[in-house]
């Protein structure tokens, strides 16, 4: 069995998309969906290092009932309440906070960042690690140096400090696992953006694109990763789950194509429905599913 680590914050979510309707109070936040996505290929074992809410047992549950290792995690009263609110005009996550003087909110989006103040580990939690996932790290994060570590950057800091914050954060075994929106902090072009991140790191870059598949840049070349038999319900936690397989199949052997596959098969489940409910119900893959194309571009 390979053992895959996630640490990252949880949150409450009421989900609206445009025509489709709506989902209140839906368990949700990185280290959810990234641990619903690493459970995802076959033979990995998941322990998670998160805020654990009082208010809201059911993490606790979900946690239990797929066999998630939840002992490093500390209990807290509650975590962030959020909207995430979809359109043909885009995406925007809100806070439910209630205590501005206004209805209206700021011109600054809330994102990630309302996640990602979250305290180190607990001592133990890197002990036997094989991968894992940093979601949102202010630091390096602590890790054995044999440990693949899928980096899932900063939102917030990417945008004020560029790559001097992610040159104080990665390590020799880190992946880059950007997001579209974190890459578009960086350049108008995604793409342009993640080979611009492998150059100047000299690191691999897993972009997650969502319904668009991934885009892949190593010492070896570019790939498109794309997927033909995507439909897309919803869109909320499809990148932290592809961002959990694709660490889970690194650290199982998988070259970044080829974990980029099985990250692309898993971000399809997450679109498939609402929330975390697909990725709960959906049971281990031991390949990625048909459909899904490379094409290396240089």
């Amino acid at each position: 069995m390979t053992l895959v680590g996630i640490h990252g914050g949880l949150s409450v979510d009421h989900l609206v998309t445009e025509p489709a309707g709506a989902r209140f109070s839906c368990p949700g936040g990185p280290a959810l969906f990234a641990a619903l996505g690493a459970r995802l290929v076959y033979g990995t074992d998941v322990r998670v290092s998160c805020p654990l809410p009082e208010d809201a047992p059911e993490f606790a549950r979900l946690f239990d009932d797929l066999g998630v290792d939840r002992r490093h995690c500390r209990q807290v009263s509650t975590v962030p309440r959020l909207w995430i609110l979809n359109s043909a005009r885009g995406r925007r996550i809100v806070t439910q906070d209630t205590t501005a003087r206004t209805e209206l909110e700021g011109p600054d989006p809330v994102g990630p960042g309302s996640l990602d103040s979250l305290p180190a580990p607990a001592a133990g939690f890197q002990d036997g690690l094989d991968g894992l996932v940093a979601s949102s790290p202010t630091e390096r994060p602590e890790a054995d140096p044999k440990t693949r570590v899928g980096l899932d950057p900063h939102q917030t800091l990417v945008a004020e400090q560029g790559l001097d914050h992610l040159r104080r954060v990665v390590s020799a075994m880190t992946v880059l696992l950007p997001s579209r929106v974190q890459l578009s902090l960086l350049d108008s072009d995604p793409r342009r953006a993640a080979r611009s991140l492998a150059a100047e790191l000299s690191l691999p870059v897993i972009a997650r694109l969502d319904a668009e598949g991934s885009y892949v840049v190593t010492a070896d070349g570019v790939w498109s990763v794309r997927d033909q038999a995507v439909t897309v319900v919803e869109t909320t936690g499809a990148g932290d789950a592809c961002a959990g397989a694709v660490v889970a199949a690194l650290a199982a052997g998988a070259d970044p194509v080829d974990a980029a596959l099985f990250g692309t098969s898993i971000a399809r489940t997450a679109l498939a429905g609402w929330g975390h409910e697909t990725l709960a119900a959906a049971t281990p893959v031991t390949r990625p599913f048909p459909g899904i194309t490379t094409r290396k571009e240089h």
